[in-house]
Formats: C-alpha cells, sequence, structure tokens
C-alpha cells in the first residue's frame, strides 16, 4: 500500500524519485502511529474511560517525549507494550488512593525523572546537547506541572489529581524500565 501510494506520488512528480526512500519511511511512521491511536482510543472506549484516557495520555505522551525510556524492539512489540501501557494505565483509575498520596507519588515521579532523564535507547541516540536540551525542557516541564496540579488541588477537583499522577507514574515507570534496558545493552 505505501509503495503505491509513494508511486503514485512519484508519478504525479510530486515527490522526487531521490526522495523515495525517506518518503516511504515517513508515511509508514504515520501509518503506524495512526494505528495506535486508534487502537488506544479503541481501548478506553472499550474501558469507557475516554475523558480519563485523553487527561493520562497528555501527561505520559509530553512527558515521555522528553524522558525517553523504554523501547520494544520490534513494531509488534511496540504496539502490544504500548496498549499495554494505556490498559493497565486506565485500569489504574480503579485504585483507590488519596490525593495526598498521589502528591508525594507524584514528586517522587518528578525527582526520579529529573534524575534519569532523558534515556538513551537503540532508536535515540543522544549527544551532550540533546541530553542538556532534554534536561532543560524537563525542569520547565515540571514546573509547569506543579503549578497546574497546585491548581487543580486549589479547585478541589482531586480525581483529576489521581490521573494526573497516573500519566506521570507511568512515564516514570518507562523510564526506569528504558535506563535498564540501556544498561543491559551497553
Amino acid at each position: 500500500m505505501i509503495d503505491k501510494i509513494i508511486y503514485g506520488l512519484v508519478v504525479d512528480n510530486s515527490i522526487d524519485s531521490a526522495d523515495v526512500e525517506a518518503y516511504k519511511f515517513g508515511l509508514e511512521v504515520t501509518i503506524l502511529k495512526a494505528f495506535h491511536y486508534v487502537s488506544y482510543i479503541t481501548v478506553a472506549l472499550c474501558m469507557k474511560k475516554f475523558i480519563e484516557f485523553v487527561i493520562i495520555f497528555v501527561v505520559l505522551y509530553v512527558f515521555r517525549r522528553n524522558t525517553g525510556g523504554f523501547h520494544a524492539k520490534t513494531r509488534i512489540g511496540c504496539y502490544l507494550f504500548s496498549c499495554a501501557v494505556i490498559f493497565l494505565s486506565l485500569f489504574a483509575t480503579e485504585l483507590n488512593f488519596s490525593w495526598r498520596g498521589a502528591v508525594i507519588l507524584s514528586i517522587l515521579d518528578i525527582i526520579v525523572l529529573l534524575v534519569l532523564s532523558p534515556v538513551q535507547n537503540s532508536n535515540r541516540n543522544l549527544d551532550i546537547e540533546d541530553i542538556v536540551c532534554f534536561r532543560h525542557r524537563l525542569r520547565i516541564l515540571s514546573g509547569i506541572f506543579l503549578v497546574v496540579y497546585i491548581v487543580t488541588i486549589i479547585l478541589g477537583t482531586e480525581s483529576i489529581i489521581a490521573l494526573y499522577t497516573i500519566g506521570l507514574t507511568m512515564d516514570t515507570i518507562l523510564t526506569i524500565l528504558g535506563k535498564l534496558q540501556s544498561i543491559n545493552q551497553s
């Protein structure tokens, strides 16, 4: 399917034939990402937790872009693992914990993330400049997260605090797993 689309673009002179491999890769990644997101939404809808999914996913996604973490070795492994992460995150919404416990866990999560991040892996080789950039972005993101967290507490919406915490904790777990994976690969 990808080859047919790319070939059609070459025939139409929409892309240069020298750039075919780059376009194939880009289109393949886009289709795979779309498939992942549709699957996540399907899981959330089946669990009747779409709003919870959106909040958890936003926190998880934004932090994960800056922390790195565990990556499966195959595309199917990545797909299954990421769907399991979404399922477990939504399942965790059934746990009852106090907002004070959530605050303590979130503070511990941020400390762990600031110490361990960013995590390198075979998909993400970082030089010193990248590390400095990701750490700087993570500090800013952590500050913004804490402000939003405090405002949410002040507004008295503790149920949202639990969702923030689940997203952040899931990223922390993935970061720790990624660090262990990195150590094992070296």
